[in-house]
């Protein structure tokens, strides 16, 4: 007698229903964790604001860190692919606007939509990270990856040659730093377009010639 071949089964249904009960999970804590602060959400709240059992939180995210990073990321991307945002087609395209003040003008609307959908998460991983050494971990790789990028925006800046002499692309990446950072975001609590025309008029006046 032949031994019996286990076969797997797998049903698109079923593989529908549990990306969207990741989704569920992940908007949820993505929401708990903006407005209470990391150390303040517990999966069991999480599971709740989802609507689903806490053992399901678990079986999607084997733990609140996991969870926590999985939405950041997507919320600073805006979709679930996993490419960093220097590495991604509409970066290098920033980086080849050939005018400053339009360069400005676009990372600074670009910025704005990333604060808008992740400021909110990074800010709560910032102020957990004195306690938590994996929140500490995820905040300092995220400001290694923002500085990063506004080092890229600074060197396509300079090299339009309307950057004010007394700076180098590493002072302009200084400035882009912290006036683009989620904290000033945060501190000034503005509309959106308010913000935009006020970092964008400010970055210009600060960085260029003329």
């Amino acid at each position: 007698m032949k031994d019996e071949v286990k076969r797997s089964y797998s049903s698109p249904l079923r593989e529908q229903a549990a990306v969207q009960t990741r989704l569920l999970v992940r908007d949820a804590g993505h929401r708990l964790f903006a407005r209470d602060g990391f150390a303040a959400t517990s999966m069991r709240k999480i599971a709740a604001e989802a609507g689903v059992s806490e053992r399901t939180v678990y079986t999607h995210y084997p733990n609140k860190v996991e969870l926590f990073q999985d939405a950041l990321n997507v919320a600073i991307a805006g979709d679930e692919e996993p490419v960093a945002m220097r590495d991604r087609p509409s970066f290098e395209e920033l980086l080849r606007v050939p005018s400053a003040r339009e360069l400005i003008a676009e990372l600074v609307r670009r910025n704005a939509v990333v604060l808008e959908r992740a400021g909110a998460l990074i800010m709560a991983g910032v102020e957990s990270s004195g306690a938590d050494p994996d929140m500490r971990r995820i905040s300092d790789e995220g400001e290694q990856a923002m500085r990063a990028n506004c080092l890229a925006l600074a060197e396509a800046l300079a090299g339009t040659g309307e950057v004010r002499a007394e700076y180098d692309a590493s002072q302009v990446a200084d400035v882009l730093t912290t006036m683009c950072s989620p904290h000033v975001h945060k501190v000034l609590g503005w509309p959106g377009d308010r913000y935009e025309a006020w970092l964008v008029a400010a970055l210009q006046a600060t960085l260029l010639a003329g």
